[in-house]
């Protein structure tokens, strides 16, 4: 027969099971937001680096139609 420091015993150790458990639910969540952020920012990297490309051509356009115009 269990004795009632048992039964205290196996409530703690379900109770610290559930904690575990929501603890790992909330890391999972933690690691697909960070992903979610990753994927964005490299989102935001790309196009700031295709916008800062369209700026350089529009800087050396003129340059480009002048050695266009004379060959």
């Amino acid at each position: 027969m269990l004795q009632p420091a048992d039964v205290d015993i196996q409530i703690e150790v379900a109770v610290l099971k559930n904690r575990l458990d929501h603890i790992d639910e909330s890391i999972h969540n933690v690691r697909d937001q960070i992903e979610e952020v990753e994927q964005r920012v490299m989102r935001i990297e790309r196009t700031t680096y295709m916008l800062l490309g369209g700026l350089i051509l529009l800087q050396v356009w003129p340059t480009l139609q002048g050695m266009f115009n004379t060959v």
